[in-house]
């Protein structure tokens, strides 16, 4: 699968996904809401090699239209990993804000065990500042994108 998001303005932009065989999906987006987010679920899920996550159910078919279905039917028995992934991609955004991955991992941990859950065995120091870095990647990738040009993702 083909990942592509087109600078439009600096407040919009356009993600396509583009799959085996030529199908694909676009939609326009606000880029300070989304991009970021949407660039921590590419890094996470590619630094800790999941596939039960944001891009990876988009390249098991899932369409753009499922992922966002407020009701759960279309993500029907996806939840568990997906909500996992999802926690920790809203704590990682605290890394884009300078916090350590010693901090993410140990509040992580804290708030885990505050729930009485468990806290994702891959979620490591170490795969943080592996996202860390895939994010300065990332993120310099876009700004040197100008406006009408495109950055592309494989997965």
């Amino acid at each position: 699968m083909r990942i592509i998001f087109a600078k439009l303005s600096d407040d919009r932009h356009t993600l396509e996904i583009v799959r085996e065989g030529g199908a694909r999906e676009r939609v326009e987006c606000e880029t300070r809401s989304y991009l970021t987010h949407d660039l921590l679920h590419y890094a996470v899920e590619r630094e800790a090699g999941l596939q039960g996550g944001f891009w990876g159910l988009l390249a098991q078919g899932k369409s753009l239209a499922d992922m966002n279905d407020r009701t759960g039917a279309a993500m029907n028995g996806q939840a568990p990993d997906l909500a996992a992934i999802e926690q920790v991609v809203g704590a990682l955004s605290g890394t884009v804000k300078g916090r350590s991955a010693a901090d993410l991992v140990a509040g992580m941990r804290r708030f885990a065990e505050s729930l009485e859950t468990a806290m994702p065995e891959w979620l490591t120091e170490e795969l943080v500042r592996g996202v860390e870095e895939r994010m300065r990647q990332l993120l310099g990738r876009w700004r040197a994108t100008p406006f009408g040009a495109v950055m592309e993702l494989g997965w």
